[in-house]
């Protein structure tokens, strides 16, 4: 079901959360530590990898999560978890007889986070590599729980046999080495039969991890300033714990076959953004009920488009290309040879973006600015073009002979890295602001006067 409203801000409920941090940070020297060092060395906030807190339930505060929007949801293995359905913020649980608070941090690999710093696990529950897995760090005055999910929202310990694990294996090493060649149709149908295979092997919410896992390395292949994030995330053993969403460039030809294999790993529309007649854009915003993945699928809209819902229909062929198409003309829809347009990911926006620049990777303005969301684009990552795809666009009469040859002498925007700052919970987007930068990024940007 497509978001109607805009998302609201939480400032109530996400100062909950900023208080919660602060005083355990303050009553565990380690905490805060490790706070500054990820600032620091990679620009990541503690506060946005928490999962969730394990509380002591003192009189009046389920009254007080109740009142800041929070909601008690009783999970299948019987867990009560409280979360904010609006907002993208941690979510509580309680726990009779406990003195102190404990702090689950999300990580994607328990070992790997222990050893980056410097930590002694006093147990872990849950199969290595299984779908969740718990690990307890004494701290002064309260509890350190790294864990590692993977296609599950509960908090019982995984398992995994040696078939499982084998199944497993076999999963990633199909969807890793996926043929991403010919049209984007031909690859969409191909990746729709191995979704489902992979489905069957090792279920549905699994599958959607290791699918993205493996998105987010072909990605790394094909851009510089992602693959300098990720190595300063592992040194602090975080992997792409703060991913924020995932951005898919869509042909309109083969848009609505997008939908359908982002459904049958169990996305769920959100909403769309309609752009304005003058924009030319549309995007489809999904989401995972399971797993942390948002989807973000753009492609090109003319104004007569606006007013239909593209995620669902077949689109009829345009004799001119908006940004989007041009761009997968060039390069090819993002399920194929592209990959990804960009991986956007949380972070302190000012403290990354030093990072980045004193890295050697320039930082565009920021498209958006606001007071609960700032966001911009690392410079895009140039891509040599295919001669046979330019030559096509200028056989069409879709590109200038100036336009291409640059292309052929200059290859053409390929990726991003984005980084992004959320405040007090919000979770949406900002319309404005992406269209701004769709039209900053064209490929015929440069060569206007062609």
């Amino acid at each position: 079901m497509n978001q109607t409203q805009p998302w609201p801000r939480c400032p109530e409920a996400a100062g909950f959360f900023d208080r919660q941090l602060r005083t355990f940070a303050a009553a565990n020297p380690p905490i805060e530590a490790m706070a500054a060092r990820f600032h620091n060395a990679a620009g990541v906030l503690l506060q946005n990898l928490i999962d969730h807190w394990i509380l002591p339930e003192t009189p009046g505060l389920p009254e007080e999560l109740a009142a800041l929007g929070l909601v008690e949801t009783v999970l299948p293995e019987g867990d009560r978890l409280w979360k904010h359905p609006q907002a993208r913020l941690p979510g509580v649980r309680f726990k009779r007889n406990l003195q102190a608070p404990r702090l689950a941090l999300a990580v994607e690999d328990i070992p790997l986070f222990a050893e980056a710093n410097g930590l002694t696990l006093t147990g872990c529950h849950g199969d290595p590599d299984s779908r969740y897995q718990c690990g307890h760090v004494a701290l002064p005055h309260g509890e350190l729980m790294p864990i590692a999910r993977r296609g599950y929202g509960g908090f019982a310990p995984g398992t995994l046999s040696l078939a499982e694990s084998q199944q497993l294996g076999h999963a990633r090493e199909a969807l890793h080495s996926r043929d991403r060649s010919g049209s984007a149709l031909e690859v969409i149908t191909r990746t729709q039969k191995l979704v489902e295979s992979v489905i069957g092997d090792i279920g549905r919410d699994r599958a959607v991890e290791e699918f993205f896992a493996a998105e987010r390395a072909y990605y790394m292949t094909r851009n510089r300033a992602a693959r300098w994030q990720y190595e300063q995330q592992q040194r602090i053993g975080i992997g792409w714990a703060n991913h924020d969403h995932h951005t898919y460039r869509c042909s309109r030809d083969s848009f609505r076959a997008l939908m359908q294999l982002w459904q049958t790993l169990g996305f769920e529309m959100r909403e769309r953004f309609y752009a304005g007649a003058e924009a030319g854009w549309g995007a489809q915003i999904l989401e995972h009920p399971v797993s942390r993945i948002i989807l973000f699928c753009d492609l090109d809209l003319a104004p007569e488009e606006l007013d239909i819902d593209f995620s669902r229909v077949d689109l009829a062929q345009r004799d001119t290309l908006g940004t989007i198409g041009l761009w997968c003309a060039l390069h090819g829809d993002s399920v194929g040879t592209a990959g990804l347009h960009h991986l956007e990911a949380e972070f302190d926006f000012a403290q990354e973006q030093t990072l980045l620049e004193a890295a050697g990777f320039g930082v565009m303005a920021p498209f958006t600015d606001l007071p609960m969301l700032k966001q911009a684009f690392t410079e895009a990552e140039i891509w040599p073009v295919a001669p046979e795809r330019v030559e096509a666009l200028r056989a069409r009469g879709l590109i200038t002979a100036g336009q291409a040859e640059r292309f052929l002498a200059q290859g053409a925007a390929g990726s991003h890295l984005e980084i992004l700052q959320r405040w007090e919970g919000f979770k949406g987007f900002n319309k404005t602001g992406v269209s701004a930068i769709i039209q900053a990024t064209d490929a015929r940007k440069t060569s206007q006067q062609d």
